[in-house]
């Protein structure tokens, strides 16, 4: 070893080896500011690290085999060699060996900086079309001019609306543009941010009578003005769009684009001649686009009045109908589906009768066709609002989440995708992308998207609310999701679901008390909605009050008639009470595909009351049937993730317990714990008789307890944020007087 240490350092190894950690460290600290300066995603770096390792033993095979004498390679000569220092045919194969392993490592970063995917922001620059256009907030040049304000948002989101119906154009959303109101971006930045070749910017300014529109169409890569031109008329809504007529008909040349004759004649289309009518809608879409309870109420009255002052106003009816069919969401507040619905189709009928190539009205009629569970009719009223207004976001989300309610979730995230390269700074967009992410177990890319929309729009109440789901329902951070869920309460402080859905989280910390605190406002703001009765009949259960549990039951399965929820709390006392029958016959009613086919029909949407059933008919001696349900929820739930909105949590433990299988069903148990199970622990671990063949278990018992301690430290922490004031104590939020958010307002 001591000879072989000193020949090394003869040869000068080590030497070239320190020479070669030194250069190493210096490439590497260079390529990782180089990288982060020039985009190149750092994961390119873990290469050129490699690269770095590899070539280190083919440094100390060079140190020991060559040398360099007058600016040229020689051999490294034996100690009992002459002095020919003139390479050898060997040695030039062991050079070219090394100069191919030097220019590998080369080849392969480079082709990992080519090929690594890049940012959002980086792919919409690389893929910007020459027919793509943003038309930028208009500036209000006279913001004390009565309604200046709502017709500069008017005539911009009405140009939005006039070119997305040109299939041979892209035309970014509204939303999208709108973070750009009073922006100090240059044209280029705003460009290569939205993906667009063009950009339309203008000012409205109003006198009395009169009103001044000026616009100016740019080339976004270069700033440069491409045409101009300012239009003075006497205001009149018949002026307003024929201006916007002209505008269109402009940029549809310049940008070369192809008409079809459908859509010349939509072009010209006018929506009303009412000014008082048009400026009525202008508000209600600006209010309802905010999609909270208080703006939804707020936007009612507008759209109403747009439809009284001008009964032939399509766009109006459609607003309405919209309206109220957002106000029937489960998370909203408002009426049960089947009354929002009832509220939406006279208004949207109307609008179809006026104006039956209407995009909006068939995208609207798509979610209303959706919502009362006609899925063909949905999707055949969305190919209709994509053919007439191809670059309608709204429409590609609405026919994604129709996907999504089909379980067709990678189809979904398609659609949404779609919606989201024509309205990239969307929040409802970012919102259902992340939700289809956690319908396919991809919680991490869930969570970015939700903390995105927190970003781009930081009071969007369901984003919060999501952000606490991830925490809770897949992570088990109890106690981290009711700060979130406190963030969703304050920013929409009217929604009764809102303020209930935490209540929830409280209970499964044994918190009974603040639990109910959440639950009193949401019953307060909305005695009938889903989130604050389901949360009620989960206290009623809490404090052992049986009968106010049933009596919540019943009042929620009336206004949702396949409610898991309540028929598992119903189902659970008839068993107790020996009313098998009596359980069997309200599945019956809810589930028919579960009862009355040969073969039970169990999918994703009807499992949870499959497992349910089969316990019932274990009850009746209806083993086979049971089997059936069981075997077929086990199929099921195989294509579910276990964890997340969508989860099957600890169905196959319950299924397994069903079936005898009690070491399977423990197996489950405790793979669902690990990995962060505890939504409803208290109401399975206690409550269900699903699980009573493996109740009595040791390693039950021992899970249960493992369980219970993990969340009475979560408990701990949530005192100790109450303490701090993170978190409200037991009193509810004051209700304040939240001004409705504006684009108009900056």
């Amino acid at each position: 070893m001591k000879r072989f240490i000193a020949e090394c350092h003869r040869r000068r190894v080590f030497r070239v080896a320190a020479l070669y950690i030194v250069g190493a460290w210096v490439v590497l600290q260079v390529a990782s500011l180089v990288f982060e300066s020039w985009e190149i995603p750092q994961a390119v770096l873990r290469h050129v690290w490699l690269g770095a390792l590899i070539g280190f033993p083919a440094a100390l095979v060079f140190g020991w085999r060559f040398d360099f004498v007058g600016g040229r390679i020689v051999r490294t000569l034996d100690e009992s060699a002459t002095d020919d220092l003139s390479l050898r045919t060997t040695d030039y194969l062991i050079l070219t060996a090394l100069a191919i392993v030097i220019l590998a490592m080369v080849y392969g970063v480079g082709t990992e900086i080519s090929t690594a995917p890049v940012s959002q922001s980086d792919h919409v620059a690389a893929t910007i079309e020459a027919k793509s256009i943003a038309v930028l907030p208009f500036a209000i040049v006279s913001p004390d001019e009565g309604d200046a304000g709502f017709l500069a948002v008017g005539i911009q989101d009405d140009l939005l609306t006039r070119l997305s119906k040109i299939g041979d154009l892209r035309v970014i959303s509204r939303t999208s543009v709108e973070r750009y109101r009073n922006t100090t971006k240059s044209i280029p930045g705003i460009g290569k941010e939205l993906g667009v070749g063009k950009i339309l910017e203008g000012g409205v300014q109003r006198s009395g009578d009169n009103i001044r529109i000026n616009v100016q169409l740019i080339e976004a890569a270069t700033d440069t003005h491409i045409w101009a031109e300012t239009y003075d008329r006497s205001l009149t809504a018949g002026n307003v769009f024929a201006i916007q007529t002209e505008i269109v008909e402009e940029i549809v040349q310049r940008l070369q684009a192809t008409l079809t004759p459908q859509e010349t004649k939509q072009l010209t289309a006018m929506p009303t001649e009412n000014l008082a009518a048009y400026t009525a809608f202008l508000k209600g879409r600006n209010l309802s686009s905010i999609e909270s309870i208080e703006s939804l109420n707020a936007a009612i009255p507008n759209f109403q009045t747009a439809v009284e002052l001008d009964s032939n106003f399509a766009l109006a009816y459609v607003g309405l109908a919209d309206a109220y069919l957002t106000l029937g969401a489960n998370f909203f507040g408002g009426p049960p589906i089947d009354e929002s619905n009832a509220l939406a189709e006279p208004p949207l009928t109307k609008a179809l009768q006026l104006d039956p190539e209407l995009g909006e009205a068939y995208a609207t009629l798509g979610l209303l066709r959706q919502q009362q569970g006609n899925w063909q009719a949905a999707e055949q009223a969305y190919q209709t609002a994509i053919s007439l207004r191809p670059s309608y976001a709204r429409v590609f989300r609405l026919y994604g989440r129709l996907r999504r309610d089909q379980g067709k979730i990678e189809e979904s995230v398609e659609f949404f995708q779609k919606a989201l390269v024509l309205d990239p700074y969307s929040a409802p967009v970012n919102v259902d992308l992340g939700r289809a992410y956690d319908a396919l177990g991809h919680f991490d890319e869930a969570l970015q998207r939700f903390l995105r929309v927190v970003e781009i729009e930081p009071d969007h109440a369901f984003a919060y609310v999501y952000i606490a789901a991830i925490h809770y329902l897949v992570y088990g951070q109890v106690d981290e999701s009711l700060i979130w869920y406190q963030k969703a309460a304050e920013n929409d402080a009217l929604s009764p679901s809102l303020q209930a859905a935490q209540a929830i989280a409280y209970l499964e910390l044994g918190d009974a008390d603040s639990a109910k605190v959440w639950i009193d406002r949401g019953l307060e703001l909305g005695p009938r909605t889903f989130w604050a009765v389901w949360a009620s009949t989960l206290l009623n259960l809490h404090t052992d009050d049986e009968v106010a549990t049933q009596a919540d039951a019943r009042t929620l399965l009336e206004l949702y008639p396949r409610n898991w929820g309540s028929l598992f709390l119903l189902r659970n006392a008839d068993l107790a009470a020996g009313r098998y029958d009596v359980a069997r016959s309200r599945y019956a009613r809810a589930f028919r595909e579960l009862t009355e086919p040969e073969v039970p029909e169990v999918t994703v949407s009807n499992y949870q009351a499959a497992v349910d059933l089969a316990l019932v008919l274990i009850r009746l001696n209806e083993q086979e049937r049971a089997n059936d349900l069981l075997a077929g929820s086990l199929v099921a739930i195989e294509t579910l993730p276990r964890h997340g909105m969508n989860g099957y949590w600890i169905s196959d433990a319950r299924i397994y317990s069903l079936q005898q299988r009690p070491q399977k069903a423990i197996n489950a148990l405790r793979q669902a714990i690990d990995e962060g199970w505890r939504i409803f622990s208290w109401l399975y671990l206690q409550h269900d008789p699903s699980l009573d063949a493996i109740r009595a278990e040791p390693e039950f018992q021992r899970l249960y307890a493992e369980l219970q301690a993990d969340l009475a430290a979560q408990a701990e922490r949530v005192r100790d944020l109450k303490a701090s004031g993170e978190l409200a104590s037991n009193a509810p939020i004051p209700m304040s007087e939240k001004s409705l958010r504006s684009p108009l307002s900056n």
